[in-house]
Formats: structure tokens, C-alpha cells, sequence
């Protein structure tokens, strides 16, 4: 019985029956003999040259923490970052970058947020430090701990905390 008509990308074999000539033959019940690099694909590297862009117009990398996921530990932010599973630790932006950090009805943050915009729908417990840049407190927020904030909206948000605006520098 030949099973290779089911196997899709199986050797079909010549019509006097031997197998194909390229074909790798392996008996039943024996290990599969050591790879040939000769016969392996290799992948070449492709080298890209980028135009030298600063840190802040450079790609940034997008974060996401999905419902359900618990992450513990401490994150260094480059891009845009989303939680809606559960941290206990700290997120800070990079030096030299400005990101937005949202915490989704469903995500919960025990631990410091450090971003240039910061925006809560579900829970915090900790530090939301925005420095100059700005916080928003949707209705369905519950936010413990110290908000420092350029600008911040609260829209009925569970508000148990210390506020401390800093001042917005003027151009």
C-alpha cells in the first residue's frame, strides 16, 4: 500500500514503481539519515540600508498584553503599548521617545506607568507619571496611587488618588 498519494509534497514514484530520482529513500521503523547541507535551503541574509533617522522618528515597536495574559516583571517601552491582561510591574517609556500606554476595561496594572500619554479604563494601582504630557480617566478607571499630569481629563473615573500637575512648558 502506497500512502504518499495522501501526503501532500510526497515523491511520486516512476511508473515502473522505483522512487523518484531526487527522492530521499528511509525505511519503515529507521531513523531518518543526517541531513546533507547540500540539499538543505539556506536563507541569505538581506542587509537593508535604512536612512539614519533619530530615536523618535525611527519604527517603534507596538506592545500588547492580551485579556487573560498576567505579565510579571518590569518593561522598557519604545512604542505604543496596550494592556488588557494583568501587570505587576512598572512600564517606562525609553529615553528619548514619547509613548502612549492604554489600559483597556479588561487590564489591570499593579506598578508604576511611566509614558508621555497615559490613558485608563480599567485598574491601576501605582504611579501614572505622564510628567508634562497627559492622563485621561474614562468612567469605567479605578485609579489608586499619584497621577502626575500636564493635562488630564477625568470622565467619572474611580478616583482615589493624590494629583499633581506639572507644569507644561510654553514655546
Amino acid at each position: 500500500m502506497n500512502y504518499s498519494d495522501d501526503i501532500p509534497g510526497a515523491p511520486v514514484p516512476a511508473e515502473d514503481g522505483s522512487a523518484a530520482p531526487d527522492a530521499l529513500q528511509v525505511d519503515v521503523g529507521r531513523a531518518m539519515p543526517p541531513a546533507q547541507p547540500d540539499q538543505l535551503p539556506v536563507l541569505a541574509p538581506t542587509v537593508h540600508a535604512a536612512p539614519a533617522e533619530s530615536q523618535e522618528t525611527a519604527p517603534s515597536g507596538r506592545s500588547m498584553l492580551a485579556e487573560g495574559l498576567h505579565f510579571v516583571g518590569n518593561a522598557l517601552l519604545t512604542g505604543p503599548c496596550s494592556i488588557a491582561g494583568e501587570v505587576d510591574g512598572n512600564l517606562t517609556q525609553a529615553p528619548g521617545t514619547s509613548v502612549a500606554v492604554i489600559v483597556t476595561e479588561t487590564g489591570r496594572v499593579k506598578g508604576d506607568i511611566t509614558a508621555h500619554k497615559i490613558s485608563v479604563m480599567g485598574r491601576t494601582e501605582g504611579v501614572l507619571d505622564s510628567g508634562p504630557g497627559e492622563v485621561a480617566l474614562h468612567d469605567t478607571a479605578s485609579v489608586h496611587g499619584l497621577v502626575r499630569y500636564g493635562r488630564i481629563q477625568v470622565n467619572g473615573a474611580d478616583l482615589n488618588a493624590t494629583l499633581e500637575r506639572v507644569p507644561v512648558a510654553r514655546n
